[in-house]
């Protein structure tokens, strides 16, 4: 039994590579009993489960056909796909975990996030996530119909997209503020280990939020994709260049 992490596949309607991609990776890497965590940004978009859309059948049925033979999937919500709930994570076979989810590795516990929660000092997106997660602000918004809800995911995306290059993203890990903030994570969760997504850059990190403490992040799944593997014997950090048939 191992298990593998993936995290920022932005799957959309209009990348076909990518579903292509995630189908084969549970294909041809998980075998029975494994199991998959995907921390966050699976979806490009999430504005709510749409079970007429060829698309989110699609997943639907990748990710079924790999939990009929034996593989479990978790999924952790991340900041593109924060109103995936306990529904949409059924629907699509996946058990719907913690923002802050620790497990058991050879080098000791990890700690598993999305990543979003170390931008704490980014006032104007924490004020939106605390906003959007609010239970009225979202009740409210899921009355509104399918295709205003996608305008505003899709501006919200946009507007993303185009607020931080990578420079700035590399530059933000190595801020003193998020790496006070990832020991505090780190202390609390009694971890060592920090593994991640949403910044993009791939790679690790000795002592990245104090002595003794390491950090592993992902990158997005694009012209290169990465996971984690983790099992009784290793943990190793991964990276492949995505082919068109994977």
């Amino acid at each position: 039994m191992a298990t593998y992490i993936i995290a920022d596949l932005h799957l959309s309607e209009n990348k076909p590579l990518l579903l292509n991609a995630l189908a084969n990776f549970y294909d041809k890497t998980l075998i029975l009993n494994d199991r998959l965590i995907i921390l966050g940004d699976m979806f490009d978009v999430f504005v709510g489960l749409d079970p007429k859309s060829a698309f989110h059948q699609k997943i639907r049925a990748i990710i079924s056909k790999a939990h009929a033979r034996g593989v479990t999937t978790l999924f952790q919500r991340g900041n593109r796909d924060f109103l995936v709930d306990s529904k949409a994570a059924d629907y699509f076979c996946m058990t719907l975990i913690s923002d802050f989810y620790a497990i058991p590795t050879v080098n000791g516990n990890a700690l598993l996030m999305h990543g979003d929660q170390l931008c704490a000092q980014d006032r104007s997106y924490q004020n939106f996530k605390r906003f959007s997660n609010n239970p009225l602000v979202k009740a409210v918004f899921m009355c509104l119909p399918l295709s205003t809800r996608e305008n505003i995911g899709n501006r919200i995306r946009n507007k993303s997209e185009n607020r931080e290059s990578r420079n700035d993203l590399e530059r933000h890990l190595n801020n003193p503020y998020v790496k006070k903030i990832g020991r505090m994570f780190l202390e609390k969760a009694k971890c060592k280990l920090l593994i991640h997504g949403h910044f993009h850059v791939y790679g690790g990190e000795d002592n990245a939020f104090g002595e003794g403490t390491y950090r592993l992040g992902l990158g997005m799944w694009d012209s290169n994709f990465s996971y984690i593997k983790i099992d009784r014997n290793e943990l190793k950090l991964v990276q492949r260049k995505m082919e068109k048939n994977f």
